[in-house]
């Protein structure tokens, strides 16, 4: 990764990200993973101040998250953050965290859209002087797929309250993690810890709206999804 477009920082896990096991929650690593995205793109040269001037935002449209190994309070970390150039209006984002032995435990894949904010539509060509900063390629992926199941329960109507939203007044694309572990029945979550995840955002969730949320067991873990207003906000699929 020498000659690689990356930004890398050392963390130390924090007791505020993890979960009655001591253990790394999935939402962590996500919040990891975009605040080394924004991170990144600020050291070059474009923060907040460059997207509002140029009336662009990035948007998530679905990531896919792995643990080889999940992360306990306490761990030492090394994350680096690779951003591959657009491809069909979608740019991808690897996040990589190492132990301190060098070994990657976790792996989040994320894929972007930037949209231009006084049309509301979606870039199939990014400017120039933001893809010329990103690599050409990263050879790293994971399955984005969410599996449908069979059957889903409704688990309850939840409401984007002040603590699941961020600075854009919606709720934060980490939030659904931890809406979704909350909604999936106790003994589920008390089996172990999540080791791989992938979830698509349909429609953003604003500050004081509601959707309701359904689970449903598939062949290979538990499903969650959210709608409001009929139309769906988000799918989720997690796997033990």
């Amino acid at each position: 990764m020498e000659n690689w477009i990356k930004w890398t920082e050392e963390i130390t896990v924090r007791e505020a990200d993890v979960d009655f096991r001591g253990r790394m929650k999935p939402s962590a690593l996500l919040r990891y993973a975009e605040y080394m995205a924004t991170e990144h793109s600020r050291r070059e040269g474009m923060p907040d101040e460059f997207f509002r001037t140029h009336h662009l935002a990035y948007l998530l449209g679905k990531q896919a998250l792995s643990f080889e190994q999940v992360p306990q309070k306490g761990d030492r970390l090394l994350l680096t953050t690779l951003p591959e150039q657009s491809s069909r209006g979608t740019n991808k984002r690897i996040l990589l965290v190492q132990d301190a032995s060098g070994k990657t435990v976790a792996q989040v894949d994320a894929r972007w859209i930037m949209v231009d904010t006084t049309t509301a539509r979606i870039l199939r060509r990014p400017p120039e002087e933001i893809d010329r900063h990103w690599n050409a390629q990263v050879p790293f992926e994971l399955p984005q797929t969410v599996e449908k199941p069979p059957f889903l329960n409704s688990a309850g109507v939840w409401r984007a309250s002040y603590s699941l939203c961020d600075i854009n007044g919606h709720i934060n694309n980490a939030c659904y993690l931890d809406i979704a572990c909350d909604a999936l029945p106790l003994e589920v979550m008390q089996q172990g810890p999540v080791r791989s995840a992938a979830v698509k955002y349909h429609r953003e969730v604003k500050l004081g709206e509601e959707m309701e949320v359904s689970v449903g067991q598939t062949e290979d873990g538990w499903a969650v999804t959210g709608r409001r207003e009929g139309s769906a906000a988000f799918e989720l699929a997690f796997r033990w």
